[in-house]
């Protein structure tokens, strides 16, 4: 593709980005969510973060679409991101199941902002489909002292170190209740405290006690300095630190989501900063038997204590 071309194109998905989200949620609405769900919505979005995708399983199936087949949606590249939407029940809550994501470094090299238009375009699409709550998981670097690989952290808040993915020209999307979207977005409370409650009990039914820290999220794709890791433990008194979530989170919450969600720690940084780590590492955590039992068995048991809490309000019978 030459470079004209490839202006071309970044310029009409930045200019058409609302059409293309909404092609992309009218696809799956009138193929999929319509028959399967009839006049109900599912409850939840959960995005499967890196080596995250066991947890896919616990999800009974009623389709799993190809992001490759779906209108405009972008797929992801990195190795442990399927590139799946799913559409299912979850302990008999209805979801949708995005089993991968798009990092910002996949694709910050494309031209008028469109990369971060890619990173969050997921959430912009369960917005269209009114899906109320956002479920966030992902593997992160525990910064924290006290945090052990294998860990829970439950997201209390985040420092956003991305672009953000607010930047630009407004929208003409609305929240999920209908209403014009804040230009200037409050951040405060961005981790709904309630789901938060109902996530560590489910962590702890599971066996572990999580813990509740603070999210950094850089751009990657590198692992962190000792500098760097101390600046942002010491200084920012961040607990983990991460690739992603954060661009996610922010336009969940513009839109109107509840959002809960939580770190898997795959690697603790030591005192000094050092950040002995890689990817096979991560991964060779995410895989482990142990940790595999831990994350499904939570999850699982979160959706079992939502679904008592709200039992009845959105019972669905698929076709």
């Amino acid at each position: 593709m030459s470079l004209t071309e490839r202006l071309e194109q970044a310029l009409d998905y930045q200019q058409n980005y609302e059409t293309k989200v909404r092609e992309a949620a009218t696809y799956l609405n009138d193929e999929y969510l319509g028959f399967i769900f009839k006049d109900k919505r599912p409850q939840f979005g959960i995005v499967l973060g890196s080596g995250l995708n066991d947890l896919a399983a616990v999800i009974k199936k009623e389709a799993v679409i190809p992001y490759k087949d779906i209108p405009n949606f972008p797929v992801p590249t990195v190795e442990g991101h399927e590139g799946n939407f799913i559409i299912g029940q979850l302990e008999g809550v209805p979801v949708i199941g995005l089993q991968g994501r798009k990092h910002y470094y996949e694709v910050a090299d494309q031209p008028f902002n469109t990369g971060i238009l890619q990173v969050i375009f997921p959430v912009h699409v369960l917005a269209e489909l009114s899906v109320p709550n956002y479920f966030v998981t992902n593997a992160a670097g525990g910064l924290n002292q006290e945090y052990n690989v294998g860990d829970i952290m439950i997201i209390k808040s985040h420092i956003n170190m991305m672009p953000s993915p607010l930047l630009g020209r407004e929208h003409d999307f609305k929240t999920i209740k209908g209403e014009k979207l804040q230009r200037f977005q409050p951040m405060n409370g961005a981790y709904d405290a309630d789901l938060r409650k109902m996530l560590r009990n489910a962590t702890i039914l599971s066996g572990n006690y999580p813990k509740k820290g603070t999210y950094l999220a850089v751009t990657g794709p590198t692992y962190e300095t000792e500098g760097e890791c101390i600046a942002f433990r010491d200084g920012l008194h961040a607990d983990a630190v991460g690739m992603s979530t954060t661009p996610e989170v922010i336009v969940a919450k513009n839109r109107g989501m509840n959002v809960v969600g939580f770190s898997c720690i795959t690697n603790k940084i030591a005192k000094d900063g050092t950040n002995a780590t890689n990817h096979e590492e991560v991964k060779a955590v995410l895989e482990s038997e142990e940790t595999r039992k831990l994350l499904t068995g939570t999850v699982k048991n979160f959706f079992g204590l939502y679904k008592e809490k709200t039992d009845g309000l959105f019972d669905v019978e698929c076709v």
